[in-house]
């Protein structure tokens, strides 16, 4: 998979990432795009996959015939016995390659991938969870749907989304609050959108939250009696309420 460098998206990607309005928590998102050129890496990729779908495919004939035609039938990409539906997967799990280099996805299969009904839907999911979490204005004046729609062309994609078991998982140190991962695929095009978001804990705003109460109720606690302080706690409040607290 090649990554394409699209202005727009850098732009995108810089809203993309902010804190909750309880500040506790912080959103980080971003939207790639990527063109289905195959090269040298994913071409291994292509031949392990195919010869992982010959495999699992003996190993279902042998349990039974009729497992055998289930393992064939369902699919979100469509029956797996043709292989377009095969070449689909296998450019959802390059992308994943791609997007996260420190991980190998080629173990995944179909279906821990499911299809969804509509992009329409999809983008109003993702509005609202944005928006719920308190997405900031320059965000939503930054026309992040059109310039998405510029380059995939929407209303030609399917939709896909991986929500991925915990040992599959890129984010999982991370223990997100929540997660998600779409895939926006033009098959004329041959190009895919990968939109992913998650919101985590922001323990360093808390950390630092803790200190500066425990320093400033250390303070507040005696008459402090040097030329850097005020000596009152109703001076050093007064202070506080203009200044924001203390930055030494």
């Amino acid at each position: 998979m090649k990554y394409l460098d699209v202005e727009s998206f850098t732009n995108i990607n810089s809203r993309l990432s902010f804190p909750t309005a309880s500040g506790d928590r912080l959103v980080l998102g971003r939207v790639e795009t990527y063109s289905c050129k195959v090269a040298g890496t994913d071409k291994k990729l292509y031949r392990y996959l195919e010869q992982k779908y010959q495999e699992d495919l003996e190993e279902a004939k042998e349990l039974s015939p009729e497992q055998s035609s289930l393992t064939n039938t369902f699919s979100p990409f469509g029956p797996l016995t043709q292989s377009a539906s095969r070449k689909a997967l296998f450019y959802l799990i390059a992308t994943l390659n791609a997007s996260f280099p420190d991980y190998d996805f080629s173990s995944l299969s179909a279906d821990q991938f499911s299809k969804e009904p509509s992009s329409e839907a999809v983008i109003k999911s993702i509005n609202t969870t944005l928006f719920n979490a308190g997405c900031p204005a320059s965000l939503r004046a930054s026309r992040m749907w059109e310039s998405i729609d510029e380059v995939i062309h929407i209303d030609q994609c399917d939709v896909y989304s991986y929500v991925p078991a915990d040992e599959w998982d890129p984010y999982q140190e991370e223990c997100p609050v929540w997660s998600f991962n779409y895939f926006f695929f033009n098959k004329a095009l041959k190009r895919i959108v990968f939109f992913s978001c998650r919101c985590v804990s922001n323990l360093e705003e808390i950390e630092e939250t803790n200190d500066q109460e425990l320093f400033f109720g250390d303070l507040l606690d005696d008459h402090v009696e040097t030329e850097f302080y005020p000596t009152s706690q109703h001076a050093l409040k007064s202070m506080m309420a203009i200044g924001g607290g203390l930055r030494l």
